[in-house]
């Protein structure tokens, strides 16, 4: 349990705080078309979301050379780009937690490997009662977790400590930045995790099943 008292929670977007899979392989899957591929199966694609677009692109399409998949990847972010929000929603028990560490007055944001591009437009749409006080993303520094950088850039510009801080994720590297980062770190097991059996050997602090498990850490 944490030993220190806490200020502020640090979410992961894709797989934590937001189900983007279906928006993202369904555009995978336009794309797969265009090239006259096989369709990705969402149970088995959501996977790799974790790895961004490359880690979905090398899912679907494993050999292509290094030119042609460069050129991939930026075929489907454009087509991502235009239907980033077509069944995006956020987790059952995210809103509730936000609004109780409001009420508590701690601080939240967001930590994400994911463009500032395409994470903000959704983070727009989503329209959240109580906006984060901060929003970190995978083009806002030079480096990308888990390189801790980004989580110490976020509790700078919410201004509270890193041992202060919680951050919750559901891919190993979010873990490995938190540890680096002296926060408090949290799995979350419902994300877009291929084997949850792995989940133990991260070494994270704590794993929840759902976001509402949060809720005894919010004192």
């Amino acid at each position: 349990m944490i030993k220190n008292k806490i200020d502020a929670m640090l979410f992961d977007f894709d797989g934590t705080l937001a189900d983007t899979s279906q928006d993202m392989v369904n555009c995978l899957n336009i794309l797969l078309k265009k090239k006259s591929q096989v369709s990705a199966n969402i149970t088995e694609a959501k996977n790799f979301i974790s790895k961004g677009a490359g880690g979905l692109i090398d899912f679907s399409m494993p050999n292509l050379e290094k030119e042609e998949r460069n050129i991939y990847i930026k075929e489907y972010l454009k087509i991502y780009e235009n239907n980033f929000f077509v069944k995006t929603h956020l987790f059952h028990g995210v809103t509730d937690i936000i609004e109780l560490l409001v009420s508590k007055n701690y601080k939240w944001g967001i930590v994400t490997n994911k463009p500032g591009f395409l994470v903000n437009p959704i983070i727009k749409k989503l329209d959240f009662k109580y906006p984060p006080d901060c929003v970190v993303a995978g083009d806002t520094l030079s480096v990308k977790k888990p390189n801790p950088e980004p989580l110490l850039h976020a509790s700078k510009m919410i201004s509270c400590s890193p041992s202060a801080c919680v951050y919750i994720g559901d891919d190993m590297r979010d873990i490995e930045a938190a540890k680096a980062a002296n926060m408090f770190s949290i799995a979350a097991s419902y994300g877009f995790i291929k084997n949850k059996n792995t989940i133990k050997e991260w070494g994270s602090d704590l794993i929840i099943n759902s976001p509402l498990d949060l809720k005894k850490l919010i004192l």
